[in-house]
């Protein structure tokens, strides 16, 4: 697919703490390949990758695909970026919420990430 060449565009941000592994997450998912080293997103950042969608029929034929560009917007997770980051949250149409599996209180700021995105993405909701 070239540039403009989709049906969908779809904009994600990655929320989460600071060193929980989005940036590690999104790079695996857009370039396949992980990189074990921590690097810390300063601001925000973002990652790119085309997928095609296919959806069979009742009748079992399947269509034409759909052709969605996914925006993947990596954000910081330190207090310090919050401003900037939380600029970025009104054109979302949805959220990663990433935690470190062996860091607990990581697990429970995701409460927290969801109440700040949600009044901000919901604000320009509303039946199409």
């Amino acid at each position: 697919m070239s540039d403009g060449d989709y049906d969908y565009l779809i904009k994600f941000l990655a929320l989460g703490d600071s060193g929980v592994g989005k940036t590690s997450f999104l790079y695996q998912y857009t370039d396949g390949k992980f990189n074990s080293k921590f690097i810390t997103t300063v601001g925000i950042d973002f990652r790119e990758k085309r997928v095609v969608y296919r959806s069979d029929r009742p009748d079992g034929v399947s269509g034409r695909g759909q052709r969605i560009h996914l925006q993947l917007w990596d954000t910081a997770g330190q207090e310090r970026f919050r401003s900037l980051t939380t600029a970025f949250f009104r054109d979302a149409m949805g959220f990663l919420l990433l935690f470190d599996l062996t860091s607990e209180q990581s697990f429970l700021n995701v409460r927290n990430w969801m109440s700040k995105s949600h009044p901000l993405s919901a604000a320009g909701a509303g039946p199409g």
